[in-house]
C-alpha cells in the first residue's frame, strides 16, 4: 500500500531527488526479504510498538505508555520479531532500520556518510 502511495507520488512529481533511486532500492530489498508463509505485514499496534524497541523501557514501561498491558506487548513484540524474522530487541530494531521502518540511529554510520566521507 505505501509503495503504491510512493508511485503515486513519483508520479506527479518524477524529480524529487534521490527519492527514486531510495524507493528503486527498497523495492529490491523488499523483493529479496525472506518470508515465513504467515503473512510478514506489521499490523498498525506492531508499527506504533516498534519505535519504542529502540529504547531503554522495559514492556511495562512500553506498555503504560501505550495505555496496553504488559502482556500485549509482549504478545506483540513476539510478533514483530517473528515477522521480521529475528531472535532478539536489537536484531529486531536493525532489520526494521534495514526496511525503513525506522529511521537510522545518529550514531551508527550510514551509507550514504560513509560514501559523502570517501568521496573527499
Amino acid at each position: 500500500m505505501l509503495l503504491g502511495e510512493i508511485d503515486e507520488i513519483v508520479y506527479h512529481r518524477p524529480k524529487l531527488g534521490t527519492l527514486n533511486t531510495r524507493v528503486d532500492d527498497l523495492r529490491v530489498k523488499l523483493a529479496t526479504w525472506p518470508t515465513d508463509g504467515v503473512g510478514s505485514t506489521l499490523s498498525a499496534a506492531e508499527l506504533r510498538l516498534l519505535p519504542y524497541l529502540q529504547t531503554h523501557l522495559s514492556l511495562k514501561e512500553i506498555g503504560d505508555r501505550q495505555f496496553v498491558s504488559r502482556n500485549t506487548v509482549s504478545t506483540q513484540v513476539a510478533s514483530i520479531y517473528r515477522k521480521l524474522g529475528a531472535s532478539g530487541r536489537s536484531e529486531a530494531v536493525g532489520r526494521a532500520r534495514e526496511l525503513g521502518l525506522l529511521a537510522p540511529s545518529p550514531l551508527e554510520p550510514t551509507r550514504q556518510r560513509l560514501d559523502v566521507a570517501s568521496s573527499t
